[in-house]
């Protein structure tokens, strides 16, 4: 997570992945004074570390003192000062994290980064929150059951109160904090998600396929949520059910056909996030959707194959 901060006034603008800087509308650092050029600079994360190049500005950009050249791109770390114009729009980059979702605990100020696009609040084990990237590269949070777009320094309840950071999408729709983390990231939607079911049903096999390439994914608990909502998805769509009806279920219809509480199956839906992320799936916060108004679920994606082995 990158903030940036002014110096004056303390205005604190989290950074995207690429964040123009300037006085025009869109940028996401807006300046005002009149010294700034309408597009002054732009700050990017280059996978390892923050830059900033100016963009031809009339009275440059300065870093750590120095006026840069057009287009000279140079590395910013946490406490660099940069003047865009003159000394009105004096900022310095207060926090250089990459550019993902975070949250810091507000009692003892530890700080929990998400990883491929998913954070759990408090943690992993008990999913009380939430956060992940959706498809179109935009944060959601989840919390009992209802999701919604996620607000940068929103306060949320999760075992002691947490301080959400949520970087603003970047201004294209790329995914960069997931998509860089997989060398041949795969969507839903593209990837067809492959149960292959034996005849008894104890065992569920998963496999992510791509064309001739075929991941198989280790056998899980949560593997029984997703072929449920396979099938449901699928038996929907052979009764001619629109796509954007197929295969919502019930939340308490599923605890009861899987034989879990609500926790466990929290539990579970974050588990097949994590486990379609850690395989390079980039949206796979989207694997699971939920109607909030009428606790329903269903998977995200129609590219599903089932088959008895």
């Amino acid at each position: 997570m990158a903030v940036l901060k002014h110096e004056a006034h303390g205005l604190r603008v989290t950074l995207p992945a690429r964040a123009r800087v300037g006085r025009v509308s869109d940028c996401a650092v807006r300046l005002r004074d009149r010294c700034a050029s309408g597009e002054h600079a732009v700050l990017s994360w280059d996978g390892a570390r923050w830059c900033v190049r100016d963009l031809g500005s009339t009275n440059g950009t300065h870093v750590r003192g120095r006026r840069l050249a057009f287009a000279e791109r140079v590395p910013v770390d946490a406490g660099t000062e940069l003047v865009f114009g003159g000394d009105a729009e004096r900022w310095v980059l207060e926090e250089a994290g990459p550019p993902v979702a975070s949250a810091r605990a507000e009692q003892s100020g530890e700080v929990r980064e998400a990883e491929q696009g998913l954070l759990a609040l408090p943690d992993a084990a008990d999913p009380r929150v939430t956060l992940f990237e959706d498809r179109h590269g935009r944060w959601q949070v989840e919390i009992d059951g209802i999701t919604r777009p996620a607000v940068d320094q929103e306060r949320v309840e999760a075992g002691g109160v947490w301080v959400l950071r949520v970087p603003p999408r970047t201004a294209d729709g790329a995914l960069p904090t997931t998509a860089s983390n997989a060398t041949t990231p795969k969507f839903l939607g593209v990837t067809v998600l492959r149960f292959e079911v034996s005849q008894d049903e104890e065992h569920i096999a998963l496999s992510l396929v791509q064309g001739a390439r075929v991941t198989q994914l280790t056998e899980r608990a949560h593997h029984e949520l997703l072929l449920l909502l396979a099938r449901a998805r699928l038996g929907d769509r052979d009764l001619g059910l629109p796509a954007a009806e197929q295969g919502w279920r019930f939340v308490d219809e599923l605890l009861a056909r899987l034989r879990v509480d609500l926790h466990h199956l929290n539990v579970n839906v974050f588990r097949a996030r994590r486990q379609l992320a850690r395989a390079g799936v980039v949206d796979a916060g989207a694997v699971i959707e939920r109607r909030t108004t009428t606790r329903q679920l269903r998977l995200g994606t129609e590219a599903i194959e089932v088959i008895r082995s």
